[in-house]
């Protein structure tokens, strides 16, 4: 943290403000001042998981999720050892099993596992994926690790194919993506759906819709409300897994497992009718008529505090194998001079949406190829109010806002929902339990 940039007044490409830039990552309560409530079975543990062999190509020839450029086998480890420093395993069936008694535990079903038949949604950000045509070498999540985690859930949790839906429903779901579950011959795998923006002609595909009987309750600037609608395909399941991905975002600053879910919600108002967040866009951080600020109300609290989206999440989750300076498609992946020019190749994983987000705003606002924008023009987002949403989230249940956060509108306002801190330097990396305190995020790094 710490590293401030700006640029001269001068011409700017549209879309950029005429006005001096400042990038300025100074968090506002300083390093190691934790927030909130950890979550988890470690609470505020967050999962780092690096190996540089895992991500081959050269920058130039083909594109990155081609088999050449990923290594399988490396994915498949780096997710395995994942989830045992999570959940404290020794193996993967154990360690999901963990997962599960715990979710159910803390989510009033009491301390049993995976039940036959129970649904799983996984919602990928296809952000990038908005227009017709093939993938560009931007920031999505690859076949691979989509794979290797489908394959967990079938062949060590015994989730059925049938019961796994891979789900965004503001984006079409290309084939890229699902490319090596359909490679795989099993029944299982070829009974996983596909719940997206536009449906298909396959068996396995279909539109996503909204479920009407539940609404999402947001306050917006200005005293003015809105209500949305989450998926049918998050109604009917037992489970969410939240996939992102390591990215900044031009607009927000970061998009990982709070951003993540903008997609998720159905407007049935106006010239946005759709799953189009476009009245969430009231909390960007610039680019609007009043960006966002620390201590302001924030939208993506409630969005995924609701019942039906952070209530249902089993495991927060974000790839960063090959990571892109933001959401756009033609936003290219690029190396991190903080690795020594070399792919982030990495996955960050925990049950703490509040910690994962505070672990990526860390490792992202330190690397200048990504905070600063394919035209080399630094990310105006990154101005210092980027974390507002964490702190917010944090202290949900009194906030430095004083919002009353209630996504359901029954009366009953949120509790924390994870913690956040920002560590003490980009060379230590150490949080608060790091350190030997009993409170605030722990970070476990497993490098190769």
């Amino acid at each position: 943290m710490g590293c401030m940039l700006a640029l001269s007044t001068g011409a700017f490409s549209r879309g950029y403000p005429t006005e001096p830039v400042v990038q300025d990552f100074q968090p506002q309560e300083g390093p190691n001042k934790p927030m909130g409530q950890g979550q988890g079975i470690f609470p505020g543990r967050v999962v780092w998981a690096q190996d540089f062999d895992a991500t081959r190509w050269d920058g130039q020839t083909g594109h990155w999720w081609e088999d050449q450029n990923i290594d399988q086998a490396c994915v498949d480890r780096m997710f395995s050892e994942s989830l045992w420093k999570l959940t404290g395993a020794q193996s993967d069936a154990e360690a999901w099993d963990k997962l599960f008694h715990s979710f159910n535990k803390t989510h009033g079903r009491g301390d049993r596992g995976y039940q036959a038949g129970e649904r799983i949604a996984i919602k990928v950000n296809m952000n990038p994926d908005e227009k017709p045509g093939g993938w560009t070498n931007a920031g999505f999540p690859s076949p691979h690790m989509a794979y290797t985690m489908v394959r967990g859930l079938i062949e060590v949790a015994g989730v059925p194919g049938k019961c796994i839906t891979i789900t965004d429903s503001s984006r079409p779901i290309k084939d890229t993506l699902l490319s090596k579950i359909r490679a795989n011959p099993g029944p299982d795998f070829q009974q996983v759906m596909v719940a997206d923006r536009d449906g298909g002609p396959e068996p396995y595909r279909v539109k996503s819709e909204p479920d009407m009987n539940c609404p999402i309750h947001f306050d917006l600037p200005g005293n003015e409300k809105a209500v949305m609608y989450p998926p049918k395909v998050y109604t009917q399941a037992a489970y969410l897994i939240d996939y992102a991905v390591v990215r900044p975002h031009r607009v927000f600053g970061i998009t990982m497992s709070f951003k993540n879910h903008f997609g998720s919600v159905y407007d049935p108002e106006g010239k946005y009718q759709g799953f189009k967040p476009n009245q969430l866009h009231a909390f960007a951080l610039w680019d609007y008529p009043t960006p966002y600020k620390h201590g302001q109300i924030n939208g993506l609290v409630p969005l995924l505090g609701h019942k039906e989206i952070g209530g249902k999440t089993l495991l927060y989750f974000a790839e960063g194998l090959y990571t892109a300076p933001n959401q756009g498609t033609t936003s290219q992946v690029r190396r991190w001079s903080t690795l020594g020019d070399r792919w982030f190749s990495s996955l960050l994983m925990s049950q703490d949406p509040v910690a994962l987000d505070s672990v990526g705003l860390d490792l992202i606002s330190t690397e200048v190829n990504l905070t600063n924008q394919p035209d080399g023009r630094p990310n105006p987002s990154f101005n210092g109010n980027q974390d507002g949403y964490l702190h917010e989230a944090a202290l949900a249940d009194n906030p430095p806002s004083h919002a009353k956060y209630d996504p359901e509108n029954d009366g009953t306002v949120l509790k924390s929902m994870g913690v956040h801190e920002h560590w003490n330097n980009a060379k230590d990396m150490q949080y608060s339990r790091n350190l030997g305190k009993d409170r605030g995020i722990e970070l476990v790094r497993i490098t190769h």
